[in-house]
């Protein structure tokens, strides 16, 4: 085996093997149709698509989007097609992309993620989930969760911490049945723009890269089974390898795909990838 594949479902009867151990994340590319033209997924470990939630939202109203010290503040309010629509519009894209591709799961209720599941399960190129944990989520609400697509699925699903709660909620996750966990979606934030509206939302750039590195390392202390990665302002390859030595066993990258694409396909290569 090459010594930089990774297994993100270890004991999985599935199981999620990647190529590398750098992937994009949700976001970076949409469904597919969002990649930058010098961004070759089959480069990467792996790709995040979505959100995906059972009905469409139309998301936040504009502006969405504010630069900030350090980054940017980003507001979509998930916006999505609906699963049905997303599948039927942007699903032959996903054999094409030349790595795993792990659909992000975004319902909050149980039924509804239970639906997004059976949806997406058979649908050709989507290997594994990402559950997005919302920032309010409790362990109550995450394990019904969890249950749900796992009965309405064999994929192995991944969860989505908010950066804040990943220490608590790390081990509930895992306790449910959840492959792996990734740490973690982005912190709030808030920016002014030029026009001097404000933008209030997730805080994106290398800034969010010590706070992530915290938490990725209080949850590596419980020493949970499964997999681990890492996700937020991670720019550089000292930054990734940074993510590895402390831990995790892979990593996604989101600015930095949208800041300069070509320096996340070498970013990857420079950590053995695509």
């Amino acid at each position: 085996m090459d010594e930089t594949a990774v297994e993100l479902a270890p004991g999985h009867k599935v199981g999620l093997p990647l190529a590398g151990p750098v992937m994009l994340a949700a976001g970076s590319v949409g469904y597919g149709e969002a990649r930058p033209r010098e961004l070759e997924t089959g480069r990467f470990g792996g790709v995040v698509v979505g959100p995906f939630t059972r009905r469409s939202r139309g998301g936040s109203a504009p502006p969405r989007v504010a630069e900030t010290v350090g980054g940017f503040v980003r507001d979509t309010g998930l916006q999505n097609r609906g699963v049905s629509a997303a599948v039927r519009r942007y699903g032959k894209l996903w054999p094409r992309l030349g790595c795993p591709v792990i659909a992000q799961i975004a319902d909050s209720g149980r039924e509804e993620a239970g639906e997004t599941a059976a949806r997406l399960t058979g649908v050709e190129g989507i290997e594994g989930f990402e559950l997005l944990c919302r920032p309010d989520a409790d362990a109550r609400g995450l394990t019904e969760l969890l249950e749900v697509m796992r009965l309405e699925s064999d994929l192995p699903v991944l969860v989505k911490l908010p950066l804040a709660e990943a220490e608590a909620l790390a081990r509930v996750a895992v306790g449910a049945g959840a492959a792996g966990v990734v740490v973690g979606s982005p912190p709030p934030g808030a920016g002014v723009r030029i026009d001097g509206q404000i933008v209030r939302g997730e805080l994106f750039g290398p800034g969010v890269f010590a706070v992530m590195l915290a938490a990725l390392l209080a949850v590596k202390e419980q020493a949970l089974p499964g997999s681990l990665v890492a996700c937020g302002g991670i720019h550089t390859v000292q930054q990734a390898r940074d993510c590895l030595a402390a831990g995790a066993d892979a990593l996604q990258l989101d600015s930095l795909v949208w800041v300069e694409p070509v320096a996340a396909m070498a970013l990857a290569a420079g950590l053995g990838g695509g």
